[in-house]
């Protein structure tokens, strides 16, 4: 009983305490009861004070030895000097929230009991978010060896394809792989499990297939067809009549010499009067045929591609497309195809009968070359000024006898359709980046030169 009066007595002291610094009054204090015994607070508001010896005791006997003991400060009265000196309680004194008595300490502590709940479940929520993401990558990875994507078709650059005897299909498949054909040797493997095909036999030998097919199209080229059934023939663009007949002869094993008497006979595969030979007329492109097709069929087949190729510009004329052809021609070895249609029109402007600039001259240097039979763009004063040669421009008006090359399906339309502008004159003064600079006098065009010949002097390789 008594350890319990004493607690309350304690209570009872701590409550009055906190109301008057809580507060900040500097009323009188209401009278503490008396502890009954040693105590302890370590709020800060009580001093360790010696007890007196000399003091009597509660029940009047004998006062006991001097025990160090914490009891409470002794509080100025009103008017005590001590009390008006004394400074107002400090915030520090004043205890956390959460540790007050009563109702406002409980609201404290579940507050922050609620703040860690939600810290600790959100930081769960983030590590959870973290391992589903991490998972789902490397699902995706797994599943993307399993099943990954092909290529759209119908596939690009030609490439030729070899296939060694004793190679299987995985062997192919890797290989196809590496050469870009097919994105995933599986993809190819898969295509040819899948093949209808009566037989799945890849033969050994040359295939011609495309960078970026489809594993389908790839598996369909090589299953069952032996190469000996057809061969095949790919021109390129500005590819001269001579160098295209020897890339035929090359690819069909047919004689060049059967080749080259066919190109000069024009009249055979439907060409108007006027036409020379099939210089233009050997259309670029890649081109498949069977074993025995003829000479003359594969001739008919490029001349026939340059007919549809005048025919989707806009010119059903053959006449007026051989026209077209040479200025075509002119542009596939003189500019890029963004100035396809620009040069045109410079080539028809000075064409025109008008001319006060060029007076009637191309004055274009690769036909000059293409008389010489040379490909490079060096030529003297002398064979600048020869009139001998048939292609030269500078000497001779109008457009040259033939075609220089075979032109592609842009040049042929930006000659059929060229843009409508005041130049006479054009120059690319990066051979490296194409880039062109155009005049509509001589004057200018001295400068555009000026420009080309510095950038020459400083990549003299590539200049000569």
């Amino acid at each position: 009983m008594r350890e319990t009066a004493r607690a309350e007595r304690q209570r009872a002291t701590q409550r009055a305490l906190y109301e008057r610094f809580a507060a900040g009054s500097s009323s009188p204090p209401t009278p503490l009861a008396a502890p009954s015994a040693p105590e302890l607070s370590g709020l800060g508001y009580y001093q360790l004070l010696p007890v007196d010896p000399g003091a009597p005791a509660a029940d009047g006997g004998a006062a006991a030895p001097p025990d160090p003991e914490y009891i409470p400060a002794a509080v100025p009265a009103p008017g005590d000097p001590q009390a008006q000196a004394q400074p107002a309680p400090a915030d520090d004194l004043v205890p956390p929230a959460d540790q007050l008595p009563g109702e406002d300490g409980k609201k404290q502590r579940r507050r922050r009991t609620k703040r860690r709940r939600n810290l600790v479940m959100l930081a769960v929520v983030l590590v959870f978010a973290l391992v589903v993401a991490g998972s789902v990558l490397t699902v995706k990875s797994v599943l993307k060896q399993f099943n990954p994507d092909d290529y759209p078709g119908p596939g690009g650059e030609a490439v030729e394809f070899t296939v060694q005897d004793g190679w299987g299909v995985q062997v192919i498949s890797r290989k196809l792989e590496e050469l870009d054909v097919v994105s995933d040797d599986k993809l190819f493997a898969r295509a040819v499990e899948e093949s209808t095909a009566a037989s799945k036999v890849i033969h050994p030998g040359n295939y011609l297939l495309k960078k970026q097919m489809r594993a389908a199209d790839a598996a369909v080229e090589l299953i069952n067809n032996k190469p000996d059934k057809v061969f095949y023939v790919a021109l390129k663009a500005n590819l001269r009549m001579p160098a295209a007949l020897e890339e035929i002869a090359k690819g069909s094993g047919l004689q060049l010499s059967e080749l080259a008497k066919l190109a000069e006979q024009p009249a055979k595969f439907g060409l108007p009067a006027g036409v020379e030979n099939l210089e233009g007329w050997l259309h670029p492109g890649e081109y498949r045929f069977a074993l025995d097709t003829s000479a003359h069929q594969v001739l008919q087949t490029l001349v026939d591609a340059t007919k549809k190729s005048l025919k989707a510009a806009g010119e059903d004329d053959l006449a007026r497309g051989y026209r077209a052809l040479k200025i075509a021609s002119i542009m596939q070895a003189e500019a890029t195809p963004n100035d396809y249609a620009a040069v045109a029109g410079a080539i028809e402007n000075r064409l025109h009968k008008d001319n006060t600039q060029t007076h009637g001259l191309l004055q274009v240097d690769s036909a000059v070359i293409y008389g010489l039979d040379r490909y490079s763009l060096q030529f003297s004063a002398q064979e600048r000024a020869d009139a001998s040669n048939a292609y030269n421009t500078y000497v001779h008006p109008g457009l040259p006898p033939t075609p220089i090359g075979s032109p592609s399906d842009d040049a042929i339309k930006a000659a059929v359709n060229p843009a409508q502008n005041n130049y006479y004159y054009w120059v690319t003064v990066n051979t490296q980046t194409g880039e062109t600079k155009f005049a509509a006098t001589y004057p200018e065009h001295q400068q555009n030169q000026t420009e080309f010949r510095a950038w020459c002097a400083q990549n003299s390789d590539v200049c000569q």
